[in-house]
C-alpha cells in the first residue's frame, strides 16, 4: 500500500514537471516528515527565460494543473544558482539513486538538475532529519518558499 502511494506521488510529480517547459535550472523538495503519505510536501523550482516556475504537490496528490509563475528577481535567481552551485561544489554530497536506501522519516530530499558547462548535471540528495545545510536554507528563504515547500517550522531544529 506505502509502495503504491510513494509510486502515486512520484506519477503525480512527474506529471506536474512535464507540464513545465523543459529547464536546466531546477530544484525539487520533498519533504517527509512522518511515515503518514499524506504529510509528504513536494515543490519544484525552476527557472526560465526570466521566470520562476513552482509547482506543488501536498500528500499523494497531484499537482496543480498550472504551476504558479512569477518574473524573477536578480535576487531570486541568485538564490537558486547559489543552491545548484552548492551541489556542484559537493557542499552537499549527492548519492547514487540506484544504490542508496531512502532513510526513514523524518527526511528532506533534493533532486536537482543544471547546465554545466553545456552538459546536464544532476544529482540527488538526501538529508536525515529536516535540518538543511545553510546554502539550501538560505536560497529558500531568499525565494519565500520556506512554507511553501513545509520547511519553515522544520528548517531551524
Amino acid at each position: 500500500m506505502r509502495g503504491a502511494r510513494w509510486h502515486g506521488l512520484v506519477t503525480g510529480l512527474a506529471v506536474g514537471l512535464t507540464a513545465l517547459p523543459a529547464c536546466a535550472n531546477r530544484l525539487t523538495f520533498e519533504v517527509r516528515p512522518d511515515l503518514q503519505p499524506d504529510h509528504i510536501i513536494a515543490c519544484s523550482v525552476a527557472l526560465q527565460d526570466g521566470w520562476i516556475s513552482l509547482v506543488q504537490v501536498r500528500g499523494v496528490g497531484m499537482p496543480a494543473r498550472h504551476p504558479i509563475r512569477w518574473r524573477m528577481s536578480q535576487r531570486e535567481e541568485a538564490a537558486i544558482l547559489t543552491a545548484l552551485q552548492g551541489f556542484i561544489a559537493g557542499d552537499a554530497a549527492s548519492i547514487d539513486p540506484y544504490a542508496s536506501r531512502t532513510p526513514a522519516p523524518p527526511f528532506v530530499s533534493v533532486t536537482w538538475m543544471t547546465s554545466l558547462d553545456g552538459d546536464l548535471a544532476s544529482g540527488l540528495y538526501f538529508q536525515p532529519g529536516l535540518h538543511l545545510p545553510g546554502f539550501l536554507k538560505a536560497s529558500l528563504t531568499t525565494l519565500g518558499l520556506e512554507n511553501t515547500c513545509g520547511l519553515s517550522a522544520r528548517a531551524a531544529e
